[in-house]
């Protein structure tokens, strides 16, 4: 390429209209990308589009974010923030959905754009901003376009992290020398250049050391970057920049340089606000869909046992948890003792598929806590806290049992004798049957629901024993005299 024109290529900002435009062929024919359709899929800017999809959903009451639970003040902020086209920064504990936020974001962009075909950037055939598009929209007669999906880069937050990784290689030596703009030895573009018209997601940005920050912050606030050793790279991306960190003082946690953090909106994520919240994000994100039912009460028990874990105030072990399970724990506990009853092929969710001593709970929790001295074990912890989550889950049980029914009830299980939740049957007791069928959400719960409520009445009247996990007994008619007093 000559050298005289290299400063246009380089520096200058190239906009191509219909009327300078060369012949733009997609799909192996010519093209008028100012007309019809394909008129929306180019020469906006993400923050453009992101607008104009947010209103839509405004003017048709539709939630933009229907992935997220919860968090009406989120992403209330978070919509003021994407409509002045503002970076934000997501901060908050592990697993509380700061990715999920960041995917949903990038669902407000087209399905598709049009691109410049072999840009490596995937550069708008209307403002490019890569060098080689620019010499190909001002010099080429025909320049070829394609489609491509919207974009989320993630880039994950390292200590080691280099300039290449991040930003890309170039050598504006290279190209004064005569190599050709495409060529490797010139330009490899990084993760934040290939989030260029999508959106760029950057996981922990205090790991990113704090040379690669300073280069982040010339982006955003000038959109271009200055390398290492001193050349200026006009490299304008369309992005809008999203980022997470962790509270400060949180292990593995850095700081943000503050001319960073100046150029972005700060939006706390934290945990499920109700019990209710906690189990429908678990049961959304479930590997295991489909399976044995999983009855409501094993979701409150399951989703208790993390949610009281972060309970500083509400549990004594809780206080020695210094790293609280995310929702990632809740998820992996539903798909645990799914998994469990799937193997015994039962058709419902027993409590012996917490483990005989609640091994599978250990098994979601183990990895998701930390505390703070080791003078007690974690498995002790874990099961003090799934016996808190029975308890409190046991007591709304027993409150459900009508007054005028609980003689009854106590009558038909005393018929029963020792009693095998999973084998038993009872068509004879009809206050038990009626009580059963309204804990029930379909007959393959009948089992767990008799299960649960004996495991209840042990744990609020004692007037029921249990002699092995999903075996129990009536023991005794003076507390039933006693309650009905």
């Amino acid at each position: 390429m000559a050298s005289e024109h290299l400063e246009d290529y380089l520096f200058e900002e190239v906009v191509i209209t219909e009327s300078n435009a060369p012949k733009f062929i997609l799909n192996g024919q010519e093209v008028n990308i100012w007309d019809g359709d394909l008129s929306h899929y180019h020469s906006l800017s993400v923050a453009d589009y992101i607008r104009d999809s947010l209103l839509e959903f405004e003017k048709n009451g539709i939630d933009p974010f229907p992935e997220i639970i919860g968090k009406k003040s989120e992403k209330e902020m978070l919509k003021n923030a994407l409509m002045s086209g503002s970076n934000v920064l997501f901060k908050g504990m592990k697993g509380y959905g700061k990715t999920t936020f960041s995917k949903s974001i990038a669902k407000l962009l087209p399905e598709k754009i049009l691109a410049v075909k072999g840009c490596k950037i995937n550069d708008d055939p209307t403002r490019p901003v890569c060098f080689s598009c620019k010499k190909a929209l001002m010099e080429e007669n025909e320049v070829e376009l394609t489609w491509v999906g919207r974009k989320w880069v993630r880039i994950l937050g390292d200590p080691m992290m280099t300039t290449r990784q991040l930003i890309g290689g170039l050598s504006i030596q290279k190209i004064r020398e005569g190599h050709d703009i495409d060529s490797p030895e010139v330009f490899t573009p990084g993760r934040i250049l290939k989030a260029h018209r999508g959106i760029a997601y950057v996981d922990e940005l205090g790991a990113i050391p704090s040379a690669m920050q300073t280069l982040l912050h010339e982006l955003l606030e000038e959109k271009q970057i200055t390398t290492p050793e001193g050349d200026i790279i006009p490299m304008r991306i369309d992005t809008i920049f999203i980022s997470s960190t962790n509270p400060a003082n949180y292990r593995g946690t850095s700081d943000i340089k503050e001319p960073l953090l100046d150029r972005m909106e700060e939006i706390f994520i934290g945990p499920p606000e109700t019990l209710e919240e906690e189990i429908l994000i678990g049961l959304r994100n479930m590997k295991l869909k489909d399976g044995p039912a999983l009855p409501d009460w094993h979701l409150k028990i399951l989703a208790r046992t993390v949610r009281v874990a972060r309970m500083k105030d509400g549990n004594k072990f809780a206080n020695r948890i210094e790293t609280e399970p995310s929702c990632r724990a809740t998820i992996k506990l539903f798909d645990h003792v799914r998994a469990s009853a799937l193997r015994a092929n039962r058709e419902s969710v027993m409590l012996a598929d917490y483990g005989k001593n609640y091994e599978n709970i250990k098994l979601g929790l183990r990895s998701r806590i930390e505390l703070d001295y080791e003078d007690i074990s974690k498995d002790e912890v874990i099961s003090a806290l799934v016996e808190d989550a029975i308890n409190r889950t046991s007591m709304e049980i027993y409150s459900r049992i009508p007054r005028d029914e609980f003689g009854g009830i106590m009558e038909d299980i005393s018929s029963l004798g020792v009693i095998d939740v999973e084998r038993a049957e009872f068509s004879e007791q009809a206050h038990l049957t009626s009580f059963i069928e309204s804990l029930c959400s379909s007959p393959v719960e009948y089992n767990s629901a008799l299960e649960i409520l004996l495991e209840t009445l042990r744990r609020c009247t004692g007037v029921i024993s249990k002699i092995e996990c999903g075996k129990y007994e009536y023991t005794g008619r003076e507390s039933i005299r006693e309650r009905e007093t």
